[in-house]
């Protein structure tokens, strides 16, 4: 069967189709930046639609190389709808929320699955098990190695949950690392409910500004601050800089994510077991980061942090910071800033 239907926080299309033998899912992930196709072999099925026929010339709609449809498709044979609730934009947020923190976990030599979000905010995870309708979210009140660094964590571990979660993956993914771990997954899954339930895709996914990816990641991976330092050389002797901060083992996403930008630097953090940081600084520039974040907002408690940073960054731009009374300003939300951070830093050996 076939359906176009629009979405309305996306503003674009997406091409719903599968075929089902038996019972038996068969959903294979579709790729391709300027053409959507489909065709069955065994039959007379087949689709092949431009993306150039389905959208508009409007400067709206946003190009997006993520695919959601077998997803969507396997999430409807599993609940009986088809997945309105989840946007375009949330499973994307999702997406690169879960390539920063998330963990796609294979063990028992290969024969056991299971995924793993871990957090010190538990909002964020209630809000993901109740958004997906799967898995559960656990309570570590001593932490670990009762260091009494308490934290939370959302768990999926029936097969049939982590399969959908590999349709959602499959072809959506951008660091290497992460496909490799699904390459597992999907090894597992397919001698569990047949092979080929699902096609495994080892191409990373396009990431964009005009997409949700980036907001998720920064909600797992970044930070939004600003520091103070003495400088005779700036009015009441003192410089702001205002940052955004990205931390990751992987440099070629923060490489890509700099060139996204136009600006910034990707730099080894020493002392770190193989952590670089991608920091963008500035003011005129730092407008690019802020008009990215207003149209894909974060859904963390760094959003708090996001609108904090903001009020600082107009501040400042209109000088008002030129002043005692204005500096002392900037520095009691510098401080409400640093506590939000503290809030939602990793927790154990995933803080770097």
């Amino acid at each position: 069967w076939f359906l176009a239907s629009p979405l309305s926080d996306m503003r674009t299309y997406i091409i719903y189709f599968a075929v089902s033998w038996n019972g038996l899912v068969l959903i294979g992930t579709l790729n391709g930046e300027n053409s959507i196709s489909y065709a069955q072999s065994a039959g007379n099925l087949s689709l092949c639609l431009s993306r150039s026929n389905i959208q508009s010339a409007s400067e709206a709609i946003r190009e997006t190389s993520f695919n959601f449809s077998a997803f969507r498709q396997y999430y409807n044979t599993l609940f009986g709808n088809d997945a309105q609730h989840l946007s375009n934009n949330w499973l994307t947020w999702f997406i690169g929320f879960v390539e920063g923190d998330g963990a796609i976990q294979t063990y028992a030599n290969g024969t056991r699955v299971r995924f793993v979000l871990t957090q010190k905010e538990s909002a964020i995870l209630y809000y993901t098990q109740k958004k997906l309708g799967i898995g559960t979210v656990k309570h570590f009140p001593q932490g670990k190695s009762r260091n009494k660094n308490d934290f939370y964590r959302f768990i999926v571990d029936n097969p049939s949950h982590i399969l959908l979660l590999a349709f959602l993956f499959n072809s959506n993914l951008a660091l290497t690392h992460r496909i490799q771990q699904l390459s597992l997954w999907v090894k597992a899954l397919n001698n569990r409910f047949g092979l080929n339930t699902i096609i495994f895709s080892n191409t990373a996914v396009s990431v964009t500004l005009k997409d949700a990816w980036l907001s998720g990641f920064t909600d797992a991976e970044g930070c939004f601050n600003l520091s103070i330092t003495s400088n005779a050389r700036y009015a009441l002797g003192n410089v702001i800089k205002m940052r955004y901060i990205l931390d990751q083992k992987n440099n070629t996403i923060l490489l890509i994510i700099r060139n996204l930008f136009g600006f910034g630097k990707v730099t080894f953090r020493s002392k770190t077991d193989g952590v670089y940081r991608y920091t963008a600084t500035g003011f005129k520039q730092m407008n690019d980061v802020i008009a990215y974040f207003k149209l894909f907002p974060l859904l963390t408690k760094k959003a708090q942090s996001f609108d904090k940073w903001l009020t600082i960054h107009k501040f400042v731009c209109n000088k008002l910071h030129l002043t005692e009374e204005g500096l002392a300003q900037v520095r009691a939300w510098q401080k409400q800033i640093n506590m939000e951070n503290g809030i939602t830093k990793k927790t154990g050996s995933a803080h770097p």
